[in-house]
């Protein structure tokens, strides 16, 4: 089922991530709850691909329901985050309008049985202008004595990081990768990059919990 040792990393990572997910779920304040479940989510939607993969189907429908629902959850994360009624609008249009252009771009560019690597693109663009913002927010407003022990911040940094990264990967691709045989090492250098993603944000799952702990334990 998985042959090379990049997609052995990359689907044991989500099933570690997803399993800490599941045990710190109760434990993990509510931005936190939700990155735990769109790691489980995300575990989830791989094995699915997966499995369509193995028996020689499509899988780019998994990818064209998984794209706007894994962008929603991330729009519910930093709207716990941000606590602003005028983010918490911004943030839904956002949602709103990426499935627009899913849909659009099902219909007229990209067939389901393809990935929707335009609208990962865009999501790429927005979760790395989500990530600023943030950033600028933990700036003007401190309210961490160590920011850097922060599950936030780790994971706002994983969030910045990855998706900078992505938007030049599937910009390459949908230029240059449309070929009868694309490069095997850029792919499995991709499944590196995520199970990298995916590790960093069960570490700021953990230290959420640590932290949500030593505050009950404080008061």
């Amino acid at each position: 089922m998985f042959t090379d040792i990049y997609s052995i990393f990359y689907y044991s990572v989500l099933i570690v991530a997803a399993a800490i997910s599941l045990l710190k779920f109760r434990k993990v304040e509510k931005s936190f709850k939700w990155v735990c479940l769109l790691l489980v989510l995300t575990l989830i939607s791989e094995l699915i691909a997966k499995y369509f993969s193995i028996h020689r189907q499509p899988n780019g429908i998994v990818y064209v329901i998984f794209t706007p629902v894994e962008y929603f959850m991330y729009t519910m994360i930093y709207q716990a985050f941000f606590d602003d009624k005028k983010w918490t609008r911004i943030l839904g249009m956002s949602a709103a309008g990426l499935l627009v252009l899913e849909v659009v771009n099902t219909v007229f560019i990209q067939p389901v049985n393809e990935s929707p690597t335009n609208i990962i693109n865009i999501e790429s663009v927005l979760l790395v202008i989500l990530s600023l913002k943030l950033f600028i927010s933990l700036r003007e407003k401190p309210v961490y004595e160590n920011v850097m022990g922060e599950g936030v911040f780790w994971f706002n940094t994983a969030v910045l990081f990855y998706y900078a990264f992505d938007i030049l990967f599937w910009g390459f691709h949908n230029v240059v990768f449309r070929l009868p045989n694309p490069p095997a090492i850029i792919y499995s250098g991709l499944l590196l990059f995520n199970g990298i993603l995916y590790l960093t944000y069960t570490a700021a799952v953990v230290l959420n919990a640590n932290a949500v702990k030593k505050l009950v334990q404080a008061g």
